[in-house]
């Protein structure tokens, strides 16, 4: 889903690829996060992703007069229900893009309030939220300004590589959360499509030197 990692983005897209990418994002937010990743470490993963004993099955559907609910709508419960339980983080649902951020810090509330739950080190923490942070910016970055989205770019690339500096073991696993929690809407979901649409035919280079923010 990420077009951040160093690779060309085609910029011709066929009509029936680009919806099936906004079809299958739009569907994962739907399930918040990637509980069920297999690349979790065992030394910072947190205990709310769910394992194998602790997991929540989908509700088994049995014949009845009445019509079984719709998928979205199951879907949704049971993401309300992993919240209420504290196995998913309740995030904001709101009808704005950005999401508050009461504190200016350029991170969502909500996800900044998960990060420092989180059990890091101080350098792993600074990472994660640099991290969320570069992850926001594609949601409220203007889309025709070819300038603003190289910055954006550079940003998460940046953010990529300290990620993998400071906790090397689950970068790819928090990479994923943090992405599946700030594009949480379809509202959300629908913008990120949108910037990885106006980064088409543009890449970024792994940068050099060290790209942690102090």
């Amino acid at each position: 889903m990420s077009s951040y990692f160093n690779q060309t983005i085609p910029r011709r897209q066929s009509a029936k690829s680009w919806r099936c990418a906004c079809a299958t994002l739009l569907a994962a937010t739907l399930v918040t996060l990637n509980a069920c990743s297999g690349s979790e470490s065992p030394s910072l993963v947190p205990s709310d992703a769910p394992t194998a004993a602790g997991a929540v099955s989908p509700a088994t559907v049995t014949p009845s007069s009445a019509a079984a609910p719709p998928v979205a709508v199951s879907l949704k419960a049971e993401t309300e229900d992993l919240e209420k339980r504290g196995l998913l983080p309740k995030l904001d649902r709101s009808a704005s893009i950005a999401g508050p951020d009461e504190n200016g810090n350029g991170v969502r509330d909500d996800i900044e309030a998960y990060i420092l739950k989180l059990p890091l080190t101080p350098v792993q923490q600074r990472a994660a939220l640099q991290k969320a942070k570069a992850l926001q910016m594609t949601l409220t970055v203007e889309l025709t300004d070819r300038v603003a989205l190289q910055k954006v770019g550079d940003a998460l690339m940046a953010s990529t590589k300290c990620a993998a500096e400071s906790y090397p073991d689950s970068a790819s696993y928090f990479s994923g959360k943090f992405e599946s929690m700030t594009a949480n809407t379809h509202a959300r979901a629908r913008r990120y499509m949108e910037y990885n649409a106006a980064r088409g035919g543009s890449s970024t280079s792994w940068p050099d030197g060290d790209t942690c923010e102090k």
